[in-house]
């Protein structure tokens, strides 16, 4: 792992501080065991052990999991670029399934991001492979560095709870197309607000679930407003198209007013 030679304060010792001291580690990051395996300028592997926790009520591996990794490994490439203390918010990002993600061992995330740019939005992309090396998606997106709250910012330590059934009990939610997820400490940000990877994990959860029996191929997100701090949002798939080889759906996350929070499609085959 590349670190600096001497302390800088920029991206690259925000991601040290995370891995050295569990300084400033967003809650829902350190709750999925995440890792940061490779830190360079603007480039970041992040690795996420495959617990049974993270596998549906059935015992089958999900893309929803490749996609909440997608997120964490975009965002942490970007956060590497930045010449600050500053985090980042997810404006968009996509992922390309080629496969589903094994059902135990190990998923690693590598993305590098564009230069930074006085603060203007930023583009970054990479892959997801298994511990074998085979490919099981490719991803990119775009985010935004945002000011760092002190608070996220200096908090200590990972989020410990004890392991959950499978994936539906981690996210605290029913199975189908549709359902409250409720916000809690160890699937935040640093910020204390729902992570945008556990965001997008619910709407790919979702979605599947309204298109069972067929794989995802894309899914793209579109992250709208901030989530709540405390409360619950509501998660909902629904069809757009479903025919015999292919379908389409939408999922949606909604605040308690109906805002839209956050946008999925997925393409399934």
């Amino acid at each position: 792992m590349a670190w600096n030679a001497t302390p800088v304060e920029d991206g690259i010792e925000r991601l040290r501080r995370w891995t050295d001291e569990q300084r400033g580690v967003p809650p829902a990051f350190g709750r999925m065991r995440c890792s940061l395996e490779h830190v360079g300028r603007g480039t970041t592997t992040v690795r996420l052990p495959l617990e049974p926790e993270l596998l549906l009520p059935s015992g089958a591996s999900s893309s929803a999991v490749t996609s909440m990794l997608a997120d964490f490994g975009v965002a942490s490439s970007v956060i590497a670029s930045l010449p600050d203390l500053r985090g980042v918010a997810t404006i968009s990002f996509t992922v390309d399934h080629l496969a589903l993600p094994p059902a135990s061992g190990a998923l690693l995330v590598t993305c590098t991001a564009s230069a930074y740019d006085d603060g203007r939005p930023q583009y970054a992309r990479g892959t997801v492979q298994a511990a074998d090396g085979s490919l099981v998606a490719e991803v990119s997106g775009w985010l935004m560095p945002t000011p760092a709250e002190a608070s996220g910012a200096q908090r200590v330590g990972l989020v410990h709870e004890p392991p959950a059934s499978d994936l539906l009990d981690l996210l605290g939610v029913p199975e189908g197309p549709a359902f409250p997820l409720n916000a809690r400490d160890a699937l935040s940000n640093a910020i204390g607000s729902l992570h945008g990877g556990v965001g997008a994990m619910a709407c790919s959860v979702a979605a599947e679930a309204a298109l069972p029996g067929l794989r995802p191929l894309t899914t793209s997100f579109a992250f709208l407003r901030p989530t709540p701090r405390e409360g619950s949002v509501d998660v909902a798939a629904a069809v757009v198209r479903q025919g015999r080889r292919t379908g389409a759906a939408v999922a949606e996350v909604t605040d308690a007013e109906g805002r839209l929070l956050v946008s999925a499609r997925v393409v399934a085959g």
